[in-house]
């Protein structure tokens, strides 16, 4: 629901200065909550095989916390072949994982072609390799053995795919591939293998037996055959970690195993708690509002959102000794997630929505990712809400999502400021005045508005008017500016045309606008995109930098707007805000200003 600034803005910001400490104090049970999932896991003789009578017991996976991954320059999985290659890449982008995002685990993709390489030497040595440098980053794994998402036929270890602009996971190959859908048994030294060397392995969280099986591959029913043999295999060779698959609740799953790319989270509820006697995961969980659709898919900040209601309410009620209920659901555990499918904004083009055309522009905001190849987040609100979410401390000094907090009502919401003819002043209710710090807000500008942005510093001048330092945007003209608004007088300071940009300023759809400021130095970021990570004339990595840089040399000024509140500004149109947050400058990935 659209939330009325009118009626309810400063309801909504109210109740978001109080989440900020809730998320804090849930973060801090997540170490109690982790040891009541383990002590008190409810057990049911199992219904799923004679064979293993005991497996129905509920999986704990509360700490698995993190996404997908794949080295960004990487265009599907079957990089294993050639690991040394990525090394450094890998190495980096762990790091970044776990400093940027606060993630504890990872998921990741093996395949069958790396594997029938040398029967499976290399593979297994990249997976050691692999999972000594996520361990050295504090990280764990979870392994995908099948998959029956993309090309059916194609798979090359020696000639990598080499990826189409705007063509959405246009490289992913099948594992197995069509002419490899002979006989289910082909696959078990595979799955032998790997188990047998990695089945006591602490660095290995989940084995995932198939991703996505489907019916629709011939020949028919191969993949759920599949599917169940190699459960079976895992289980015989004794591995000590769950073993997971899709879809949900079945027979060749250890635990609930879901994928969820909805905004409707009681939906989300309803499958994770389809079977309370053995847990459950999301193991790929949402992805961004992407241009040009009429909906979300489950953003980051709404699967945090659900995370720690969930978390709270499974918290209070075993306080009070009582059952727990979400949805009209039992709660009995809280689970784990991959959040926005994968880690990096790379060469999996999943940047890209799945039902873009070929050649399609860089989006003004990824749909799925966390980072962009030089390591900066996609949304510095994202990974800060993160962080949060693992570590229990909070880095936000404002944050407003609008989102709903209680156990229901778990649809997206949003704020809106009413632009009228002249500007329309929305502010933020901080607990101290802001100076320093970086600000970012998710902005849906509607056609045939004029103007729209956010007021730092802000104030109130001698003639009633508003004084602080505006970033925005003019619609007509395109233009993005940083202007000082103050008594005195009101120079641009900076300018930059968006014309100019692949992904400019998108109507009727979010783009992030990001402003970071130190003392008289401002520094400003409008859809940062995978493009910027990259010198346009060489093509090599660099840093992200910002559209605009610029300083006020006005001493007076300076002075009269040195701290002040925060603000949304709107003219001719309204704004609508996905979220809005203050953070300290430390949270910026490299010195700008």
């Amino acid at each position: 629901m659209m939330e009325d600034i009118r009626s309810r803005g400063c309801l909504s910001d109210a109740r978001w200065a109080s989440r900020v400490a809730i998320l804090l104090a849930v973060a801090c049970t997540l170490c109690w909550i982790s040891a009541a999932a383990d002590n008190g896991g409810l057990r049911e003789r199992s219904k799923r095989s004679d064979t293993f009578p005991n497996d129905w017991e509920l999986v704990n996976t509360s700490q698995w916390i993190g996404t997908s991954y794949m080295p960004s320059s990487a265009s599907n999985f079957l990089w294993w072949w050639t690991f040394e290659d990525y090394r450094e890449e890998v190495t980096k982008e762990l790091g970044w994982a776990k400093t940027q995002m606060g993630f504890k685990a990872l998921r990741v993709f093996l395949h069958t072609a790396v594997y029938n390489g040398d029967e499976g030497k290399t593979l297994l040595a990249s997976m050691d390799k692999f999972l000594a440098i996520a361990a050295a980053k504090n990280l764990s794994a979870g392994f995908v053995f099948f998959d029956d998402l993309g090309s059916t036929a194609g798979a090359n270890i020696s000639d990598p795919c080499k990826p189409v602009k705007g063509r959405h996971n246009g490289c992913r190959m099948t594992s197995p591939q069509a002419e490899e859908r002979t006989s289910v048994e082909r696959f078990q030294p595979y799955i032998v293998d790997v188990a047998t060397k990695f089945k006591n392995d602490t660095r290995v969280l989940w084995w995932e037996v198939y991703n996505e099986p489907s019916d629709n591959l011939a020949p028919a029913g191969f993949s759920i055959q599949l599917r169940q043999a190699a459960y079976t295999w895992l289980k015989t060779a004794g591995v000590k970690q769950p073993v997971l698959s899709c879809w949900d609740d079945n027979n060749s799953t250890d635990t609930v195993n879901t994928h969820k790319y909805t905004s409707e989270m009681d939906d989300w509820s309803q499958i994770v708690y389809e079977n309370p006697f053995i847990g459950g995961f999301v193991s790929e969980a949402g992805a961004r509002w992407y241009q040009g659709y009429s909906a979300g898919s489950g953003s980051p900040l709404m699967v945090i959102n659900w995370l720690v209601a969930l978390r709270l309410r499974y918290a209070n009620c075993k306080l009070a000794n009582r059952p727990c209920t979400v949805d009209g659901h039992g709660v009995n555990f809280v689970p784990g997630v991959m959040v926005s499918w994968e880690l990096m904004v790379g060469n999996s083009n999943c940047r890209w929505h799945g039902n873009t055309s070929d050649i399609n522009p860089e989006p003004a905001i990824p749909w799925t990712g966390h980072l962009f190849p030089d390591g900066s987040p996609v949304s510095l609100t994202e990974a800060a809400a993160l962080r949060n979410l693992t570590s229990g401390h909070s880095e936000f000094m404002y944050l407003n999502t609008s989102l709903w907090s209680g156990p229901s009502n778990w649809g997206d919401s949003y704020l809106t400021v009413y632009g009228g003819p002249v500007e329309t002043l929305w502010t933020a209710s901080l607990t101290e005045p802001m100076t320093d710090g970086v600000v970012e807000a998710s902005i849906w500008i509607k056609e045939g508005s004029y103007k729209a942005g956010i007021l730092l510093r802000q104030g109130w001048t001698a003639e009633a008017t508003f004084s602080g330092y505006y970033v925005g945007v003019n619609i007509q003209t395109q233009m993005l500016t940083i202007e000082r608004w103050s008594s005195k007088n009101s120079p641009v300071l900076g300018s930059v045309h968006l014309v100019e940009r692949e992904n400019g300023l998108i109507l009727n759809g979010w783009n992030m606008l990001r402003v970071a400021i130190k003392g008289n130095y401002s520094a400003v970021w409008f859809n940062p995109s995978h493009a910027d990570a990259f010198d346009k004339e060489t093509g090599k990595p660099q840093l992200i930098q910002p559209l605009i840089i610029t300083s006020d040399d006005d001493p007076q000024d300076q002075e009269e707007i040195a701290s002040g509140g925060l603000g949304l500004v709107a003219a001719g149109g309204n704004m609508t805000v996905d979220y809005i947050s203050l953070l300290p400058l430390s949270v910026l990935p490299f010195h700008v200003i």
